[in-house]
């Protein structure tokens, strides 16, 4: 598979006697990229998405119909390894065959750089790249008509480096929806730890005593209304893993409700989430101190909220000693949910680098999708890597191109229009990702709590937004769905200052064509409340 952003003129002549059918097969990493695609498909087909909403897109692990989509794939559009790192991997074993376009690397789009500081300066929003000139947007214009595709030839020569969010949308649940097949994952291999029954296994030193199992909604849903669970007394993981696999595989299972309790026995048991409760829990029974190997048909990451998925009877977080797939013992709950203080003492375990260099994956923020500028440029580029494939749709994706464009336009002025009685507002974001929106609509933060969605705050950072807060009348602190509102309530403590939820990824948005501008729409509202 090629890295490269191949140039689309020599795409197109290349492919000139290629035509599909239907209409390629289409993937995209996050939900407002899967929009932009989803938007210049219309009326030819729909894109596969990877990062299902109200999961981070920073660390998840493909589902089976997840790998498929990957595997099928004709052409794939991703952010970047700056916010996916672990897809790159991915992408290489499994989209062979697909033409990679990696839109951090895009020709006309603006980067920009982290900032270090807890407390920005009004306007200073880093030093910036500027990956060609957003007034020649006017150029794209007349890519209805197509003509002349050798206007997108630029767009090559980006070394790909390679990019979940709505559990409340399943659609891509097919391959989970019956639970009785969770017993035959037969394509585990898909998820890079082998032919397995099940997604993860942990291997835990436990006291004797219980424990609380914890699943918790993201996004409103269960990432699965029910899975099977083994828990096992052994020394390490390989050691029971056969064992685990045919309990798994067996259609005998104990079925448990709600504050059932587990113990370690050659049993599987089905668990069923309570619909009715945003959390489930099991209690797990411990008679002799040991180690136990837990073997799980999800990773119970995906089923953590505000709180770590298990805990002992004082509510202490209780960590795997070894893990599959390896993961460094470094799930990065503590980094995507804002879990208590107490969890910045996990040094041992990783929790504050995470190679994220403290608040990404690159020298570049990521989240370069909360500018519309950038957007308007990719709909393009992914017009014209979708006619580089698809010569007889060409017409369509960039009709639907321009369309977006003109509809981003507008949506820019509706936007301004919101956010102008409260301009002057001074606001705090839970974790620096909204830069590139702050940019576009001339709204700047006053700072934010976290660096980047890596790391918890320290209390000295804390202490530093506190101070602005109350010493400069900041009169709004922005929480996140992904994050404890514990950690935005000790930061107002003591202040006047009003607050709301703000959503970067649209987590609670129906996953298609709308979501992007319903996104930034929502964005703007959920400020402007928060400031009025």
């Amino acid at each position: 598979m090629s890295r490269k952003l191949i140039p689309l003129s020599v795409t197109a002549s290349l492919l000139s006697g290629v035509a599909y059918a239907d209409a390629p097969n289409v993937v995209a990493d996050i939900a407002p990229v899967h929009s932009l695609v989803a938007r210049v498909m219309e009326g030819v087909g729909s894109p596969d998405l990877i990062v299902q909403s109200g999961a981070s897109p920073h660390e998840y692990s493909l589902r089976p119909s997840e790998a498929t989509a990957l595997q099928n794939a004709n052409v794939v559009f991703w952010m970047g390894s700056d916010l996916t790192p672990w897809l790159g991997d991915a992408l290489d074993t499994l989209a062979t065959n697909a033409k990679v376009t990696t839109l951090l690397e895009a020709d006309g789009i603006t980067l920009l750089d982290f900032r270090e500081s807890a407390l920005f300066e009004a306007h200073d929003h880093g030093d910036h790249d500027d990956h060609g000139d957003h007034d020649d947007h006017d150029d794209h214009d007349d890519h209805a008509d197509h003509d002349d595709h050798d206007d997108h030839a630029d767009h090559a020569d980006h070394d790909d480096h390679d990019d979940h969010d709505d559990h409340a949308d399943h659609d891509d649940h097919d391959d989970h929806d019956d639970h009785d097949d969770h017993a035959d994952h037969d394509d585990h291999d898909d998820h890079g730890h082998g032919d397995h029954a099940f997604e993860w296994a942990g291997l835990f030193e436990l006291s004797t005593g219980t424990y609380t199992w914890s699943f918790a909604k993201v996004g409103g849903d269960y990432a699965d209304p029910a899975m099977k669970m083994v828990v096992l007394a052994a020394d390490d993981i390989e050691a029971v893993e056969e064992d685990a696999e045919e309990l798994l595989e067996a259609e005998a299972a104990e079925s448990k409700s709600d504050g059932d309790v587990l113990t370690a026995q050659s049993m599987a048991f089905m668990l069923n989430f309570d619909a009715a409760k945003d959390v489930t829990n099991f209690t797990v029974n411990i008679t002799e101190a040991g180690t136990y190997a837990v073997f799980t048909q999800h990773m119970p990451f995906e089923f953590e909220a505000n709180e770590h998925f298990f805990k002992d009877a004082s509510g202490t977080d209780v960590e795997p000693v070894a893990q599959e797939p390896d993961m460094d013992h470094d799930h990065g709950h503590d980094d995507d949910h804002g879990h208590d203080d107490k969890h910045a003492d996990h040094d041992d375990h990783g929790h504050d680098d995470h190679g994220h260099d403290d608040h990404g994956h690159g020298a570049h923020d990521p989240h370069a999708w909360l500018s519309p500028e950038n957007a308007a440029t990719w709909l393009n580029v992914i017009a014209g890597q979708l006619s580089a494939v698809d010569p007889d749709n060409a017409g369509t994706y960039f009709a639907n191109a321009a369309a977006g464009i003109a509809e981003l336009e507008a949506l820019s002025v509706e936007i301004n229009a919101t956010l102008d009685p409260v301009r002057g507002g001074s606001f705090i974001v839970f974790h620096d990702a909204y830069q590139y929106f702050e940019r576009s609509f001339d709204f700047p933060a006053a700072g934010a709590i976290s660096v980047g969605d890596a790391v918890d705050p320290s209390p000295a950072r804390v202490a530093e937004i506190q101070g602005r807060i109350q010493n400069e009348g900041v009169d709004c602190v922005l929480s996140e769905p992904q994050f404890n509102p514990g950690i935005v309530a000790v930061v107002l403590d003591g202040t006047d200052a009003n607050t709301n939820v703000i959503d970067p990824l649209g987590a609670a948005l129906e996953v298609g064509p709308g979501l992007y501008p319903q996104l930034l729409r929502d964005m703007a509202t959920s400020l402007a409340e928060c400031l009025d």
